[in-house]
């Protein structure tokens, strides 16, 4: 039987068709746009977010170099802003390898080379740690010098430098005094970037990972390779273009994320409605580029505020990276933190470092500035050990810190401490000295306490710096007039430039003709002959007139240019020795200053100069005093016992005014013992001190050694010391200070007719 057709049948396939045709009109579009338009777009999104991220990650892995860079810098300044480093730079300080030189510094600092030049460029030291031992690293070192800017900046250079197929993080500073005044040399650290370096510092995970690019690149580039995203960033050397670059890769998962869930999304509209159409597109903008667009306004924030984070709610995989990259940013700050804790303490006392005490201090204000001195610290070294010494550092800062909440206690210099107040009440520094100077327990044994201090004080808010600065002028002032404490005032600032005056006058003091030498006899109280002549300094300044030898001694000293005039001193009296020695055989004595004596050639300079002038060895005394022989005990007595091997006669100087006169008499090469006038001044008058003057006569006669008194008054001190067998005397009541040509004509007039 045949089927009728029907009308309706046909409006029933034209609908069909039409809604055939209707869904075709639909899903060709759709499927153009979920099979090529869709995954296009959401490809570009992802390549831009991963572009962004490869950057930003970029960032953070240089900043933790420069943060590596700032670390060693810092650790340079440590070094470069010593007094110390500025003596040896200068000659002056031999000491400063054996105490600074040591496998702690490389490890303690993460370094691995070390380098010091003098001003002049001369390389005085090149060391690396191999093992635990620090071995010669002079042509390395050689090659990072050759690398930075010439002249160096005062605030240095610092870069990532290649050396053939090795890389190394180099910091280099001038080298200053303690108050960053002069300019003595350049002090230099390095770390090799070895991979694991690397990867300690960049703290690579499963984020990113970071390599070196041995070839340079002028720019940051991006590529996107299968399955990671590479950055190449050049990295800055000390000097000139960059010498290597940073590749930095990140997985693609964010991207493989996208596209496995534009795949899913595409199936589903693809068998969904216009309404599943619809949801799709609600879903994808609301889950997806909402957030990493979140993501990128929070990337682009944290660039200005280190301190905000990404918003971490989603739960998807966006926010699992999101909590990741916050708790990456969260290590790095933290981390960052710690350094900069670090460089703003001592390590071995916890107090603050200079830097580190202007930082804090920067917006409080500041009621008064206590400096102390710790005298004799190489000289307690010498007796105790560092280690001690150390633990004497530690004790000290922190009796400074139970003065409470409102002192902050800072480390200036290797023996320098201070005591900042910050509230409202000013301290009484005698009784704060009084507090401090407590008899400390050392190997057993409870050593006396002496401090120097410098205080200043001000009713209204000062610069931290100023005061300090001012302090530190108050403290120079205690040590140069032998007080307990100086309390800053205006004349003090005036002869702070008196002395700054001083010491540009005495630039070239010798070739102007401005100093001259005295000469004070020495008598043989036996005899009553003079035997010798004790050479003493004048300086008589064009405009200023004559300067007092206590007055611009100590600016010598500090000036460093005690070694030149004390050169002078020793040519121009053998010179005058020789011409006494046509009336009498007298010997010439010269006193030796302690930055003479602990100079690594000071004996060979002696030697030179006795040389030169064709003078016996046996017409010259060197007086050098006991607080500089303790010093560097090794150090003094090895050039003694060469001068002494030579036919020079040595004389130890004001022996007891210190508190190692025994043992320097038992152990040490000495001809001569000069007894302190203290010893006769306080017999003359009865003193119980003076009882010491006959012991210490006879101890040194059974020692073999010559005695010479000092400060010879009046004929019942020469009496006295006849009586007590000295062999020797000099002072006022023997003969002034005087001239030359004046001694001679006394003792030519002296001589029996």
């Amino acid at each position: 039987m045949t089927r009728r057709w029907r009308p309706q049948d046909s409006l029933a396939r034209s609908l069909r068709l039409q809604a055939l045709a209707l869904l075709a009109a639909l899903l060709v579009p759709l499927g153009l746009i979920l099979l090529v338009l869709l995954p296009n777009f959401m490809n570009g999104k992802f390549v831009a977010i991963e572009r962004e991220q490869v950057q930003q990650f970029s960032d953070i892995a240089r900043t933790n170099l420069q943060t590596e860079q700032s670390r060693v810098g810092l650790f340079v300044l440590n070094f470069s802003l010593w007094s110390e480093t500025f003596d040896y730079a200068a000659g002056r300080n031999p000491r400063y390898l054996s105490a600074n030189l040591v496998p702690g510094t490389f490890i303690g600092g993460k370094v691995d080379y070390w380098g010091v030049t003098a001003p002049g460029g001369r390389l005085l030291s090149a060391a690396t740690l191999s093992g635990n031992r620090v071995v010669d690293a002079r042509g390395i070192v050689q090659d990072f010098l050759r690398a930075l800017p010439t002249p160096l900046p005062d605030d240095g250079a610092s870069g990532v430098v290649r050396r053939g197929p090795l890389a190394y993080i180099v910091a280099a500073r001038p080298i200053t005094r303690d108050d960053g005044t002069g300019r003595g040399g350049t002090m230099l650290l390095a770390r090799t970037l070895t991979p694991q370096v690397l990867r300690d510092i960049t703290y690579q995970g499963r984020v990113f990972t970071a390599a070196l690019h041995l070839d340079p690149v002028p720019a940051t580039q991006v590529d996107f390779l299968d399955g990671r995203v590479r950055a190449i960033s050049p990295l800055t050397a000390p000097s000139g273009p960059s010498q290597l670059a940073l590749e930095l890769s990140i997985p693609r998962a964010v991207h493989a994320a996208g596209l496995l869930g534009a795949q899913q999304l595409r199936l589903i509209m693809l068998l969904t409605t216009l309404a599943a159409v619809a949801s799709f597109t609600l879903f994808l903008n609301r889950r997806v580029l909402n957030v990493l667009e979140g993501y990128k306004r929070d990337t682009q924030r944290i660039t200005r505020d280190p301190t905000h984070r990404l918003d971490a709610r989603d739960r998807s995989e966006l926010g699992v990276l999101a909590r990741t990259i916050n708790g990456l940013l969260d290590h790095l700050h933290l981390r960052e933190q710690q350094l900069r804790e670090r460089s703003q303490r001592d390590e071995l006392t916890g107090a603050f470092t200079r830097s580190g005490l202007l930082e804090r201090l920067a917006h409080t204000p500041v009621r008064s500035v206590l400096i102390l001195e710790v005298p004799r610290l190489q000289e307690l070294s010498g007796l105790y050990g560092s280690g001690t010494v150390d633990t004497l550092l530690r004790e000290l800062a922190g009796r400074l810190h139970e003065f409470g909440p409102q002192h902050l206690v800072a480390r200036l210099s290797s023996s320098g401490l201070a005591l900042i107040t910050t509230g409202a009440d000013s301290p009484d520094p005698a009784g704060i000295l009084r507090e401090l100077e407590r008899p400390m327990t050392l190997n057993d044994n409870d050593v006396p306490l002496k401090f120097t201090a410098g205080y200043v004080e001000s009713p209204y808010a000062v610069p931290t710096a100023t005061l300090l600065r001012q302090a530190s002028i108050a403290l120079q002032h205690a040590l140069d007039e032998r007080e307990h404490i100086g309390i800053f005032n205006e004349d003090m600032l005036r002869r702070s430039q008196y002395g700054h005056l001083l010491e540009a006058s005495l630039q070239g003091a010798e070739q102007r003709g401005e100093l001259s030498l005295l000469y004070q006899p020495i008598q043989d109280l036996r005899t009553g002959r003079w035997v010798a002549l004790e050479a003493l300094m004048r300086w008589t300044h064009p405009s200023l007139g004559s300067v007092p030898p206590g007055t611009f001694i100590p600016v010598a000293e500090r000036a460093g240019l005690i070694t030149a005039l004390g050169d002078w001193a020793l040519r121009r009296a053998l010179q005058d020795a020789r011409t006494a020695q046509h009336i009498a055989p007298l010997r010439v004595n010269v006193n030796v200053s302690p930055i003479q004596l602990l100079s690594p050639d000071f004996a060979q300079r002696v030697l030179d100069i006795l040389r030169e002038q064709d003078a016996p060895a046996s017409t010259l005394t060197l007086e050098v005093t006991e607080s500089s022989v303790m010093q560097n005990v090794d150090l003094a007595c090895r050039h003694l016992e060469r001068l002494r091997e030579a036919g020079i006669h040595i004389a130890l100087d004001d022996f007891g005014s210190g508190h190692s006169s025994l043992g320097l008499l038992a152990d040490l090469p000495f001809d001569t013992v000069k007894l302190d006038r203290s010893f006769l001044r306080d017999s003359a008058r009865g003193g119980t001190r003076g009882a010491l003057l006959g012991s210490s006569v006879r101890l040194a006669h059974d020692l073999g050694l010559r005695t010479v008194a000092e400060g010879v008054e009046d004929e019942d001190m020469l009496q006295l010391l006849t009586h007590y067998d000295c062999d020797a005397a000099q002072g006022y009541h023997i003969a002034r200070p005087e001239r030359l040509e004046e001694v001679l004509g006394r003792l030519q007039a002296l001589r029996p007719r």
